[in-house]
C-alpha cells in the first residue's frame, strides 16, 4: 500500500535526520584518517584500505539518500499520479528502486567485508575462524546480484523470465536471505572478536594502562556492533509486518546507522590513541606485546607510547 503524503513527509524527515547524523561522523572520521593527531598536517602513512572503504560506504549512502529523497519529494508535488502496476509483475519497481536497493546492499557488504578482515586479523590470520562469515558474505553478495537482476526484469516487463514468489509480507525470497545473512554474520563476528580480545587481556601480564587501551577497543566493538545489530534486526523484523509506513521509516535508518557505526569505531579508537600519546609525551617508552595465537599463525600487536603507528594498526584493524 502506498504511503500517504503525511507519511511520506515523516519518512523524508527521518531520512534527512539520520543523514545529518551520519555526515559529521564521516567528516570526523576522514580527519583522523588523513591528518595527524595534532593539527592539520597530512599523515605520511595513510591506511588506504580503510580510507577507500570509508569513502565507498559514504558514496553508497549519499547516492541512496539523494535518489530516495528526490523521488519522495517529487511524489509530493501536486498533480503527480503514481504509475500503474505492470500486469503480471510483482510490485514492479522503477530505476529508483533498483538504485536504492543495490547501493544500500553494497554499503552493507562493504562494512561486513571489513568486519571479516578484522576478525581474520584478530585470530592470527587463521581462515578457520572466518569460513562461516565468508560464506555468509558470498551468499549476501549473490542475493544482491539476483535482486538487481530481478528488479531489472520487472522494470522491462519481461513475463517469461524467472521471478520470485508473490508474497504479501516480508522482504521476499531474495532480500530475506540477504538480511538474514548479514545479521548472522554480525552476530557471529562481533562477539568472537570481543571474546578473543577479552581472553588476551585476561591472560596477559601487561601493565594496567595497556590493558585499559585494549579493553576500550573491545568496548567500542561491542557498542558499535550492538547498535548495528539492533537496527538491522528491527529492519528485518518489520519487513514481516503489513505496515508499509513502519517499513519505510526503519529502512531509512538502516544504512546511515551502518555508516555511523563504522565511522565511530575509527573516531573513538583514534581519539583514544591521540589522548594516550599526548599523556605519555614526557614519559619513557613502554612497549607491551599482546599475542593472538592460533593453530596456523601468530600475530603480535604492539602498543608503544611513542609510536602512533602501533596503536593505529591495532585500532583500525580490529574495529568492526
Amino acid at each position: 500500500m502506498a504511503l500517504t503524503p503525511v507519511q511520506t513527509l515523516a519518512d523524508v524527515w527521518a531520512e534527512a535526520l539520520f543523514l545529518g547524523l551520519y555526515l559529521p561522523t564521516l567528516f570526523r572520521c576522514l580527519r583522523w584518517l588523513l591528518w595527524t593527531d595534532e593539527g592539520w598536517k597530512l599523515r605520511k602513512k595513510v591506511d588506504w584500505t580503510i580510507l577507500i572503504v570509508t569513502l565507498l560506504i559514504a558514496a553508497c549512502i549519499l547516492v541512496d539518500k539523494a535518489v530516495s529523497l528526490q523521488s519522495k519529494m517529487q511524489s509530493l508535488r501536486p498533480g503527480i499520479v503514481p504509475q500503474p502496476q505492470r500486469g503480471g509483475t510483482v510490485n514492479a519497481p522503477n530505476w529508483v528502486d533498483i538504485v536504492i536497493c543495490t547501493v544500500a546492499n553494497m554499503g552493507i557488504l562493504l562494512a561486513d567485508a571489513v568486519l571479516i578482515f578484522r576478525l581474520w586479523h584478530v585470530y592470527g590470520q587463521s581462515l578457520r575462524f572466518v569460513i562461516l562469515p565468508i560464506l555468509l558474505w558470498l551468499g549476501a553478495f549473490a542475493c544482491t546480484i539476483l535482486q538487481a537482476y530481478w528488479q531489472t526484469v520487472q522494470q522491462r516487463g519481461i513475463q517469461t523470465s524467472w521471478h520470485p514468489i508473490n508474497t504479501t509480507v516480508g522482504p521476499g525470497p531474495i532480500l530475506a536471505p540477504f538480511w538474514a545473512s548479514t545479521l548472522v554474520l554480525n552476530l557471529y563476528a562481533t562477539p568472537m572478536m570481543a571474546f578473543r580480545i577479552w581472553r588476551v587481556t585476561k591472560d596477559s601480564a601487561a601493565d594496567s594502562a595497556s590493558l585499559q587501551s585494549i579493553r576500550f577497543v573491545m568496548r567500542v566493538l561491542i557498542e558499535s556492533g550492538f547498535m548495528y545489530v539492533v537496527v538491522t534486526l528491527s529492519h528485518f523484523v518489520v519487513w514481516w509486518t503489513p505496515n508499509t509506513y513502519a517499513i519505510a521509516v526503519v529502512a531509512a535508518l538502516n544504512i546511515p546507522m551502518t555508516g555511523i557505526g563504522f565511522n565511530l569505531i575509527i573516531i573513538r579508537t583514534s581519539e583514544k590513541k591521540a589522548a594516550e600519546k599526548l599523556a605519555n609525551q614526557h614519559l619513557p617508552t613502554v612497549s607491551t606485546s599482546f599475542k593472538f595465537t592460533s593453530h596456523v599463525k601468530t600475530s603480535t600487536i604492539a602498543l608503544e607510547a611513542e609510536d602512533p603507528s602501533a596503536t593505529t594498526s591495532y585500532s583500525e584493524s580490529t574495529a568492526i
